[in-house]
């Protein structure tokens, strides 16, 4: 019988931080069922390329965290000032696209920035008093209107993200939008517009990179050293009040505080002693799909980091170019595509949606012809974006209201159910380690 002072379930970014955190003062396991850390932040290698799940990028805010991930990988860190664009009616305009709007038709420039004002002006119109009961969640339809109006959710904002979630933008709730949907003023709004270029709009205007080794040194650094971590162990089930979990192939682990990094919805189903409302609260949460088509390329001339793509014609809602982060990451003269297509969490015919893809990057000339591809990899994300639902806001207290009562933490991206970024996710370990010492 193995016996441990906390079970981690997850060696991703949250539960390697925790576990570091833990190191040296409480025994602990970290159960990671692939025979990798990093878990979706992980670095592939094929035919001397270098290919991550998609972009990741460190956003680094908060002063102990930063240390932490800027001490993991020492003088492996570059840090990069965002190039990042919109491609739409045959043009590029740099990111954010409603303060970047001189790069569009003039017809379409007019109807952004008068949708624009026309839905400012009416927000400073004095509003009704609020009959002092909840109100719902607002959802994105009528959120991106209000604040942006006509014009620019007509153009970016809704066909955007209808490609992004998959998801209805009737129901699609907007807890999320805030830092990662930039809302300019009005005078940033029609600078952008006739030619000035607004400076610093978004989180990520700059961000960090590793030098060598992909975004899978930053989990590799954390990794080394760690006593607990397991490798190939995966967690079948677990009942919280009696402290013991059953991994495949190794039989049950006793603890005492648990620490949960893997997707909640199956983490609670997971979970024996769950009432039977949480059971149902777990089964209400949605999530989409994000397929990734890593490309090898050669003679690439871009130096943007990564566009976005609103338009139906493309089936790709974002393709970046990860070279542009680290030459590392390719043979010399060669380039490192990411191409990230979404679905509500049908599977993808990789075969049409690669010769898509391919007349795509075609279309907004980032490459001239297939010729040009030299290796190729696939990529798969089963819960990739969490869906932001009347239904998530409802079920999220159920659940973590439980897991509070059994001493449990759930955290990080999937852990905790939400739209979050790297370095959130170590904060979270740091802290759930930190609340765990203190007991």
């Amino acid at each position: 019988m193995l016996k441990t002072h906390t079970l981690i379930i997850g060696g991703g970014l949250a539960g390697l931080s925790a576990a570091k955190a833990l190191e040296g003062k409480k025994d602990y396991i970290v159960a990671e069922r692939e025979n990798r850390p990093g878990g979706l932040a992980a670095t592939l290698t094929k035919g001397g390329f270098h290919f991550d799940y998609s972009g990741h990028l460190l956003h680094l805010r908060w002063p102990e965290t930063s240390r932490f991930i800027l001490g993991a990988l020492g003088k492996n860190c570059a840090r990069i000032r965002r190039d990042a664009r919109i491609y739409a009616h045959k043009s590029w305009t740099p990111y954010p696209f409603q303060a970047n709007l001189s790069g569009m038709p003039d017809k379409v420039r007019s109807e952004c920035v008068s949708g624009f004002l026309k839905a400012y002006n009416d927000r400073r119109q004095p509003r009704a008093a609020s009959s002092g009961q909840d109100e719902a969640p607002e959802v994105f339809t009528r959120w991106t209107r209000r604040v942006f109006g006509g014009g620019i959710s007509k153009h970016f904002m809704l066909p955007y993200n209808a490609k992004l979630w998959q998801y209805p933008l009737g129901r699609l709730t907007t807890e999320w939008c805030a830092p990662f949907v930039p809302v300019p003023r009005p005078e940033e709004i029609i600078e952008g517009a006739y030619g000035k270029k607004p400076v610093g709009l978004g989180y990520n205007t700059v961000f960090s990179y590793p030098k060598r080794g992909g975004i899978g040194a930053l989990p590799s650094a954390l990794a080394r050293d760690l006593g607990g971590l397991r490798l190939g162990l995966e967690v079948e089930s677990l009942n919280l009040g009696d402290g013991v979990a059953s991994v495949r192939h190794f039989g049950p682990v006793h603890f005492k505080r648990l620490v949960n990094t893997s997707p909640l919805n199956e983490f609670i189903a997971r979970a024996e002693d769950a009432p039977a409302a949480v059971k149902r609260a777990a089964a209400s949460l949605r999530h989409n799909t994000v397929y990734v088509l890593n490309l090898g390329v050669k003679g690439v001339k871009s130096d943007m980091h990564w566009g976005y793509f609103p338009e139906e014609c493309f089936p790709f809602y974002r393709a970046g170019i990860a070279t542009n982060f680290s030459k590392d990451l390719a043979p010399r003269g060669c380039a490192s595509f990411y191409i990230e297509i979404a679905t509500p969490g049908s599977a993808l015919d990789l075969a049409s949606a690669e010769a898509a893809v391919i007349k795509g990057l075609k279309a907004c000339g980032l490459i001239k012809s297939a010729g040009q591809i030299v290796e190729k990899l696939w990529l798969k994300v089963p819960c990739a974006y969490v869906i932001f639902n009347r239904e998530r806001a409802e079920a999220l207290p159920v659940i973590f209201d439980w897991l509070k009562a059994k001493k449990a933490f759930s955290i990080g991206r999937y852990g905790a159910w939400k739209y979050s970024f790297m370095e959130e996710s170590v904060k979270e370990g740091l802290e759930a380690a930190a609340a765990i010492l203190k007991r």
